[in-house]
Formats: C-alpha cells, sequence, structure tokens
C-alpha cells in the first residue's frame, strides 16, 4: 500500500485524525476532543525510520503543511493545533446545543404524561399529537442524512418514511391503540436505526437518542395506563 493510500484510510477511520510527533504537546486537545462529541484517533510519526520520513513526506504533500501535529475532520485537513482546537470548539458547542434541545423535548412528554394522571383527559390528544409529531421527526433525520451521505442505499429512503406512516395511523385511531402503537414505533425506529446506520452516527447522538427514545416510550406507556379509566372519551 502507497503511504497516499495509507493516509487516506486512516482519514477514513475515525471523524477526528491526528497526526504528531513523539514530542508533540496535544495542549488539552484531547479535552477538546471530549466536549466536541468527536471520535478521533492519534498516528504517531517518528522520523527514525526511512519509511516514516516517506510516509511524512506524503503527509506534506498533501496538506501544505511542514510541520507536526496536522489535524484532519472527515478527512479534510484543517491546520495545528490552534485551527483544530477553534474547529472543535464550533463543534462542541453546536453539540450542546443539539443536547440542550433534544433533552427539552421530552418535557411535553413527560407533562402531557402526568396530566393524564391528573385526570385531565384533554391532554391525551396531546400526548398523541406531540408522539406522532416527534416520531416523524427523528424519521425525517434519517432522510436528510440519507441526501447528503455518499453511498447510502435506497431502503434508507424507503425506512425513514415509516415512523410517519405509523404516526398518522396512531392518530388516526383510538388513543387507547394509538398510544401504544407510537411507543412501538419509537421502539422499532431506535432498533433499525441502531442496527442499520448506527456506526454512521456520532457517539453523543446514538447515547442521546437512546435516552429520549426510553423517556418517549415511557411517557406514551404511562399516559396510555392512565388514560384506561376514560376509554370511552378517548
Amino acid at each position: 500500500m502507497s503511504h497516499e493510500a495509507e493516509i487516506a484510510k486512516l482519514l477514513g477511520s475515525e471523524e477526528v485524525v491526528i497526526f504528531h510527533s513523539p514530542v508533540t504537546d496535544l495542549g488539552g486537545l484531547d479535552e477538546v476532543l471530549e466536549q466536541s462529541g468527536r471520535t478521533w484517533r492519534t498516528v504517531e510519526l517518528g522520523m527514525g525510520s526511512a519509511d516514516s520520513r516517506d510516509f511524512f513526506a506524503a503527509l506534506k504533500a498533501r496538506t501544505g503543511m511542514q510541520t507536526l501535529p496536522q489535524i484532519f475532520i472527515h478527512g479534510r485537513f484543517v491546520g495545528g493545533i490552534r485551527a483544530g482546537q477553534e474547529a472543535l470548539m464550533k463543534r462542541a458547542s453546536a453539540v450542546g446545543a443539539a443536547k440542550w434541545m433534544g433533552y427539552l423535548g421530552l418535557l411535553p412528554f413527560i407533562f402531557a404524561a402526568a396530566g393524564v394522571w391528573f385526570n385531565l383527559p384533554w391532554v391525551i390528544p396531546i400526548l398523541a399529537a406531540y408522539g406522532a409529531v416527534i416520531l416523524s421527526f427523528v424519521g425525517a433525520i434519517h432522510w436528510g442524512l440519507a441526501m447528503v451521505q455518499r453511498g447510502v442505499s435506497a431502503p434508507v429512503f424507503y425506512a425513514s418514511v415509516v415512523p410517519a406512516l405509523v404516526a398518522w395511523v396512531a392518530l388516526l385511531i383510538p388513543k387507547i391503540l394509538g398510544l401504544p402503537l407510537l411507543a412501538a414505533g419509537f421502539i422499532g425506529w431506535r432498533l433499525w436505526e441502531q442496527r442499520n446506520v448506527g456506526p454512521l452516527l456520532p457517539g453523543w447522538f446514538r447515547a442521546m437518542r437512546t435516552v429520549l427514545t426510553i423517556g418517549a416510550v415511557a411517557s406514551l406507556l404511562l399516559g396510555w395506563l392512565a388514560l384506561l379509566p376514560f376509554i370511552g372519551k378517548a
């Protein structure tokens, strides 16, 4: 394998790849990487052998940078430590915002489910409607991902509309059936997601999706259990 091909293979192995020397001080870059939610690997380049020097020459030819460390994100060269930290800190900020929005999205589930338990039957359609909207949303995420990722097969597009169809059916049928159907839809979609596209998703997103799925399913099922006395009104 040529050095160029080896570099390309390394760049495809993780979201962030850092080429550095044995004496490189990464200056807290590992902490920034943890906060960014990205996966990464470091590749140490010693200059004690001709092969290592040739590898470094190939790397310099690719980036135009004469020193180490050299940082790549998703296969794209971003620069040295300072440039890498800036790019990763922007990412960390975006990940933080996504987590906040995601976890705040559980509040309507929790409040609506609690409302059913407090004998407020008017919140039943609110719980069902919100569940249907969010189930459709998590499917649409993968429609969007499939459009921008290379090599995605047609079944991903087909599968990504299934949550919306399940949500639609759940709204058409009585709530005593619709709420558990929505819960089953969330569980089934999370299993499909993990099995079929899990490795393509960032670790922080996979963890968040699992927590959010548990929260949504628990709320829907709790609301369904509290709904039993109101079967005739649902």
